[in-house]
């Protein structure tokens, strides 16, 4: 079953804080914050903060306005684990130039941070659709990505035939699911998936998570 990613949607440090205790405490692996605005700097105090209180935690960020390569480079300066891209410059149709860069950046900050994370969105709610998302995954993978995958949109969960075509497609290599994760679908869902990177499924609000929920989806998708 697959490692739980908790997307903080930031509104404060105090906030994201306390969202990263509910989801320490229900055993999830990560959080990732993301400010919806794309005022990326502001969610750095919040993202160190939360290392240095639950060092055991993966902390990633998604920054909407900085160029991914920069984000990378970032999120390893500040000591966190990771960085997960919308629109890296992936698809089944090929590999994009920005894609070539984001593949340097990483391979460069794995050379002192070798276990350093990139959730690489492929057939994702934001991109143009892509008739042949397995393709894709495996473009994903071969740049040293987890392809990361989704809905159609915010909350809504990708087909089952999906991820299972793009998952038999990379083998044992890491799929990641972004969208539309609950405790009612994980335990089929989840099958196909090694990691989840869960916002809707578990909030209460916008800004708060649940911790019932939270505590529910842990249970639906248990560690091996």
């Amino acid at each position: 079953m697959p490692k739980l990613i908790a997307v903080i949607h930031y509104l404060d440090d105090a906030t994201s804080i306390k969202n990263a205790d509910v989801v320490a405490a229900a055993g999830y692996d990560g959080v990732c914050l993301i400010h919806m605005n794309g005022q990326d700097d502001l969610i750095e105090d919040a993202a160190v903060a939360i290392k240095q209180r639950h060092p055991g935690l993966l902390v990633i960020t998604n920054r909407l306005s900085m160029h991914p390569a920069d984000m990378v480079r970032r999120d390893a300066e500040l000591g966190l684990d990771g960085s997960w891209a919308d629109n890296p410059g992936v698809s089944s149709r090929g590999i994009t130039p920005l894609a070539s860069e984001i593949e340097d950046t990483v391979f460069k900050v794995r050379e002192s941070k070798p276990d350093f994370l990139f959730f690489g969105s492929v057939a994702f709610k934001t991109q143009p659709h892509d008739p042949d998302p397995a393709t894709a995954a495996v473009k994903a993978k071969n740049l040293g990505w987890i392809a990361t995958t989704s809905g159609s949109a915010t909350g809504v969960a990708p087909e089952e035939d999906k991820l299972e075509r793009m998952k038999t497609a990379i083998a044992s290599f890491d799929l990641a699911v972004a969208s539309g994760i609950t405790p009612e679908n994980a335990g089929t869902l989840c099958e196909h998936a090694d990691w989840v990177l869960v916002s809707t499924g578990i909030s209460a609000t916008f800004y708060d998570f649940d911790p019932l929920k939270a505590a529910a989806l842990r249970a639906a998708a248990p560690r091996d």
